[in-house]
């Protein structure tokens, strides 16, 4: 954290501020115009009828060379160096063991740039509250540069592939298939929607290039148990249904009935697990106006799993009083 007399006076120092301001938009229009930037559009462009299969082979042949990403880091830290105030011109990839930055997008592929540290990594796999660990199935095609592996050594893990027409009672087990040491500058490609890793040492710093191929993904992300490999759960794995989830969860935190013609409408949405998570915000706002459409899902629902749940809701919403309390 930047604190002190010089940040109070770059607070105060309106030109200085804008300063900054236009070296954060110069950076960003170079790298958007610049060589790295096309030469991306160009090998994803030149892909005909992409597959994720296809994309990743791209993304392989990109990351192969780390020249790109030298320039990338020491013009930041050049612009770091003059300004302590600048920012990188990237949106940030942030979690409890992960820094990043979203450095390239296109409607086939994002790729980002970040850091995982030991600390951190030691910090979570000791935590005192740490329970049961799990092994997720992101349902996406990936492609991982390590260009610095920082001692790490991973296990590797697969499961029944996720499908279109993925339910809790077919998702199977998920099983270990090795471990090894990941070598500097080592290249893997992971179909998240059958295969995962975990990271089960990390020595030093690891700096990594991810490349996510936003087609053929899964409806789903997947978790298993890593003890006995039983099937965990599932979320929505993308971008809008996971939005819709949010939105949802939080009308029926506001007690938002008014909400409940519009949320009506997405018990028709395409993905079976945004429409049964839709229905129980309905159930938690309102459970007398949202009884017809629970009728409904557990009759004509498409997909078997909400089917079920419903079917299981609505037994005990109809069960006799003394029957439900012991239930």
């Amino acid at each position: 954290m930047i604190v002190g007399k010089d940040l109070r006076r770059w607070l105060a120092d309106r030109p200085r501020q804008r300063a900054t301001e236009a070296a954060i938009e110069a950076f960003g229009r170079e790298w958007g115009l610049g060589q790295t930037h096309r030469h991306f559009d160009e090998a994803f462009s030149a892909i005909a009828e992409p597959t994720a299969e296809k994309v990743a082979d791209a993304a392989c042949a990109l990351f192969a060379d780390e020249g790109w990403v030298d320039a990338l880091v020491d013009g930041l830290a050049a612009r770091l160096h003059a300004d302590p105030y600048f920012r990188p011109p990237f949106r940030p990839l942030t979690t409890d063991i992960h820094s990043g930055l979203l450095v390239y997008e296109h409607p086939l592929v994002s790729i980002a740039a970040g850091i995982s540290t030991a600390v951190q990594m030691a910090a979570k796999k000791t935590a005192p509250n740490r329970g049961a660990t799990s092994v997720g199935f992101n349902g996406q095609y990936g492609v991982f540069k390590f260009v610095k592996a920082g001692g790490a050594r991973f296990s590797f893990w697969e499961a029944p592939p996720v499908t279109a027409g993925f339910t809790a009672a077919q998702a199977g087990r998920c099983q270990r298939t090795g471990e090894r040491d990941i070598e500097d500058g080592e290249i893997l490609v992971i179909d998240g929607r059958r295969q995962s890793y975990v990271v089960e040492r990390l020595r030093g710093n690891m700096l990594i290039l991810q490349a996510a191929i936003t087609i053929e993904q899964a409806p789903v992300s997947v978790e298993y148990d890593s003890a006995d490999g039983h099937f965990v759960g599932c979320s929505a794995s993308d971008d809008t249904a996971s939005r819709i989830q949010m939105v949802t969860t939080l009308l029926r935190k506001l007690d938002c009935g008014a909400a409940l013609p519009a949320m009506t409408d997405l018990l028709d949405h395409p993905d079976f697990f945004v429409r049964w998570h839709v229905m129980k915000e309905m159930l938690g706002i309102d459970v007398r106006a949202a009884l017809p459409h629970l009728k409904r899902m557990a009759a004509t629902d498409p997909h078997p799993d909400p089917r079920r749940a419903a079917r299981v809701v609505l037994d005990r919403l109809e069960a006799p009083v003394g029957k439900r309390q012991a239930a």
